[in-house]
């Protein structure tokens, strides 16, 4: 039997629109061991079936080493909510491929096990944080996916809003512009690589300027009732910017450790009493794997 531990993440990153995303301190966690039959434990029973998406990554990822299905017993227990823009997708996804490499001695390469979760997730800003940990950016060439790793100042908290409502991310896709500016396109570059380097550095007024973003956001925001009142909330405190977490409902504001931090936080809980409120951090190991 093994343990799995993927955590999970924010994507989207401000103008890092499908491309940056960053592991988070808050995690699903997975037992998986082969079995005579399916089982699964810690989920609806609408789930408990072979379209569970763990099993269905378990599956693809045999079938793509030449290796026959063996049926698992598979206990889920996460803190990552569904629909909320924090990977719970992702972490199931990566569970999965992580579960058929260990149980079945496969050997792969932490590249190749997110080019995998990246063909089920149809792009790498989430999956690709959860498996190696850290803020990630990804690209893909057509051929290969592309992974370039950072490590972010330790003194960054995410002051995170999750709302008690769900934005699917094919809601969040359908409200954005299929075809931008050339203009548009040049601010965001520029602007998605001070994002990295403020990021990188801690520097506050850096990430104010830089984490700004024209191409999904202003839709998506129409799709999130309390953006505006936590956007204006995080700033007065103190955050450095305030960003919506994947394709929402979760909202988050970045700001550097201490008395502002633990003023957003005091803000946001006083503003929103019946949703979950928290401060979470970058996770820089990913997805973990032990015998039990």
């Amino acid at each position: 039997m093994i343990s799995i531990r993927v955590p999970a993440t924010t994507a989207n990153i401000g103008p890092g629109y499908d491309v940056l995303g960053a592991a988070l301190t808050l995690y699903a966690s997975f037992e998986a061991e082969l079995s005579e039959k399916l089982e699964i434990s810690g989920c609806p029973e609408e789930f408990q079936n072979e379209d569970n998406l763990v099993i269905r990554a378990y599956k693809k990822t045999l079938s793509d080493c030449g290796k026959d299905y063996v049926p698992i017993r598979l206990a889920i227990d996460t803190n990552v909510p569904i629909a909320r823009g924090l990977g719970s997708s992702s972490t199931c996804i990566a569970a999965g491929v992580l579960a058929a490499d260990s149980l079945h001695g496969l050997g792969l390469s932490r590249d190749r096990i997110v080019s995998i979760c990246t063909e089920i997730e149809g792009h790498p800003d989430n999956v690709a944080p959860a498996v190696y940990g850290g803020v990630v950016a990804g690209f893909s060439d057509g051929k290969d996916i592309h992974t370039i790793r950072y490590t972010p100042d330790e003194g960054w908290r995410f002051v995170t809003v999750i709302p008690d409502y769900e934005v699917h991310t094919e809601e969040a896709r359908r409200v954005v512009k299929k075809e931008i500016e050339l203009s548009d396109g040049i601010y965001s570059t520029g602007h998605v690589l001070g994002l990295i380097r403020a990021l990188e550095t801690g520097d506050e007024e850096l990430l104010s300027a830089a984490c700004r973003d024209i191409l999904h956001e202003p839709y998506r925001k129409g799709l999130i009732k309390d953006y505006e009142k936590a956007r204006k909330l995080a700033l007065e405190n103190g955050a450095a910017t305030f960003f919506i977490s994947g394709s929402g409902s979760t909202l988050m504001a970045a700001v550097k450790a201490g008395e502002r931090e633990e003023a957003v936080l005091a803000a946001f809980r006083e503003a929103f009493p019946s949703y979950e409120v928290m401060t979470l951090r970058i996770c820089h190991e990913g997805a973990i794997v032990k015998d039990i």
